[in-house]
């Protein structure tokens, strides 16, 4: 079982704690829609490595894309707003220092947090 899908299953008072870990930087909504692919990358490694991180964070916007057009196709304004939101704070941060890193040491931070 994934871990987002053993968070998903924790009591409400556990729940409401794991609500303060996401904000706009990175919304839940992503968190779930790529938990998968989110849990199978060493952000660990990522966080150290520049270069490494960098390609993570393409692939991760490869990933927001994809999604994109699948949640496209259902007509779900809601989702599809909040993606295309994220997309953008992600391809901003492609322009400052570090921001593969940045990334990185971000999700890793949330992942073990949950």
């Amino acid at each position: 079982m994934s871990q987002w899908n053993q968070v998903q299953q924790l009591e409400i008072k556990f729940l409401e704690q794991v609500d303060q870990f996401y904000d706009d930087n990175f919304p839940m909504e992503i968190r779930h829609l790529l938990a998968q692919w989110i849990e199978n990358q060493d952000w660990e490694a990522a966080s150290n490595n520049e270069t490494m991180a960098t390609i993570l964070l393409q692939n991760l916007l490869i990933q927001l894309d994809e999604q994109l057009g699948r949640v496209s196709k259902e007509k779900n304004l809601l989702l599809i707003h909040n993606l295309k939101r994220i997309r953008k704070i992600l391809q901003a941060s492609n322009l400052l220092y570090s921001p593969g890193l940045a990334t990185a040491q971000l999700l890793l931070d949330q992942l073990g947090e949950t």
